[in-house]
């Protein structure tokens, strides 16, 4: 597993908010499955994310309808290996927001071993609308 803390942030153009990538962690998609089959695979990882999407309205998860199309067809190959988390902030507000704290959205996707996450994850990004998929989170005091 690796992960990324807050001493290394790096900087993302979300539409046309500039983003700071807070965390990135990418897991074994795989770990701890004894056994089953590439679509029997797709439907417990749907259930995961739909599970996760419920308790966090700021999650996107990229190529979630090819993965549901996927599943619905029965494809019998696997995901790629790595699931990977990113968490972003901005200061960015909605204008509709007086209190003081910025914006946070989650990005989850799938990708081979050998793909670079962090590039991966700026091309995911870059064309997503963080006005409409950010939360906003007040700071503590």
């Amino acid at each position: 597993m690796i992960q990324m803390g807050n001493d290394e942030l790096r900087s993302y153009q979300v539409g046309s908010i500039q983003a700071e990538l807070r965390s990135l962690t990418v897991s074994d998609d795989r770990e701890g499955m004894l056994e089953g089959t590439p679509h029997l695979h797709r439907r417990f990882r749907l259930m995961g994310i739909d599970k996760q999407m419920a308790a966090t309205p700021h999650l996107y998860v990229h190529d979630l309808d090819k993965l549901r199309a996927d599943a619905k067809a029965r494809v019998e190959e696997w995901l790629p290996r790595e699931r990977v988390h990113a968490r972003l902030t901005s200061w960015w507000t909605p204008e509709d927001i007086a209190e003081f704290g910025q914006t946070v959205l989650s990005v989850m996707w799938f990708q081979a071993a050998t793909q670079d996450p962090f590039a991966y994850l700026a091309t995911i990004v870059l064309p997503l609308d963080w006005t409409a998929l950010a939360r906003f989170e007040p700071a503590d005091d």
